[in-house]
């Protein structure tokens, strides 16, 4: 079969790099869209819903640009994997963190998933990383911890550290997807694998409603809107994620998905008003600072950076006055 992964690794980085900044800003609106639709939805409905028109989207697309690819046996498993990881089980643990937590504080969260690729990669794809790296994962870490355990209970988030568990849990299946993704890109498109991934998902969904309910109906009421735009950004951000993830590396990747807490945090407050206490400013601070030491691939440009901090931070994290 047609080796597609080096078909687009050959395209325009530009369009990559403009894939994944629209997606995750797409992503960041879908937060607190989910939020609201929760009101008037359960969680298998509200799935279903989303899923079955993200395939109607996408099912033309089957029988005419695709018609011709058959997926090999081989890969069988693997798709399998990909599409019970995100979207089914995947968006039953971000749909219940939603319940319990803000749009923005599920954000926050998400920013650890570059941190969890890392690890992932470390591990499964055995690539190396200086041992910087391990300090800007322990910060990440505790900065989240503390994002948790400092969050008030509200109307909007009356259990913010359940939640936000919820959201890890949601992070940890997505990245899982992601390296699978990466296995199946050497033999099919992106837009290919994103459109299964939803048919998948609104089969998922459909038989949880069924099982759940006993029927399957569909509900109108004035949210109906918010999830058909859920539904169109769902198969779109997909397509645009994926086609992101084979053309650019990893290192150039991952800094686009910080981009996620910002427009959560900033889509929760212009929709919901959703605030934060300065606990959380703090503990966000700690969150990004990690990150970003994820991402220094130079102990000079490490001790640089660290030069900047207040004095105490530089004496604590180096040992030097």
């Amino acid at each position: 079969m047609k080796d597609f992964l080096s078909k687009y690794k050959n395209q325009n980085e530009l369009f990559a790099y403009l894939s994944i900044t629209i997606a995750v800003l797409l992503y960041g609106t879908t937060l607190t869209a989910t939020k609201i639709c929760l009101n008037y939805y359960t969680t298998p409905q509200l799935m279903a819903f989303r899923m079955f028109i993200s395939s109607i989207f996408f099912l033309p697309f089957i029988f005419t640009v695709y018609k011709n690819i058959k997926i090999e046996k081989k890969d069988i498993k693997l798709i399998l994997l990909m599409m019970l990881c995100e979207p089914c089980l995947y968006f039953i643990f971000e749909t219940n963190a939603l319940k319990y937590t803000t749009s923005g504080q599920a954000g926050i969260v998400s920013s650890l998933e570059p941190v969890i690729l890392v690890i992932a990669a470390r591990i499964i794809l055995k690539e190396k990383f200086i041992k910087i790296v391990y300090l800007g994962l322990s910060i990440s870490i505790i900065g989240s911890i503390l994002l948790s355990l400092s969050s008030d209970a509200s109307e909007l988030a009356p259990n913010p550290l359940l939640g936000n568990f919820l959201e890890l849990i949601a992070i940890i299946l997505t990245d899982t997807c992601v390296i699978t993704t990466k296995y199946l890109m050497d033999r099919y498109p992106p837009f290919f694998l994103a459109g299964i991934a939803v048919v998948g998902g609104a089969a998922f969904f459909t038989a949880m409603n069924i099982f759940s309910q006993g029927s399957f109906d569909i509900v109108l009421n004035s949210s109906i809107f918010l999830v058909i735009y859920l539904g169109l950004l769902t198969v779109v951000a997909y397509a645009l994620y994926n086609f992101a993830i084979c053309t650019l590396s990893a290192s150039k990747f991952s800094p686009f998905l910080f981009l996620l807490p910002v427009a959560a945090v900033f889509f929760g407050w212009f929709f919901l008003g959703e605030t934060f206490n300065l606990k959380q400013f703090a503990s966000c601070l700690l969150v990004f600072i990690g990150i970003y030491i994820c991402q220094i691939n130079d102990k000079k440009k490490f001790v640089k950076f660290m030069k900047k901090l207040p004095v105490p931070s530089y004496v604590i994290f180096t040992g030097k006055k």
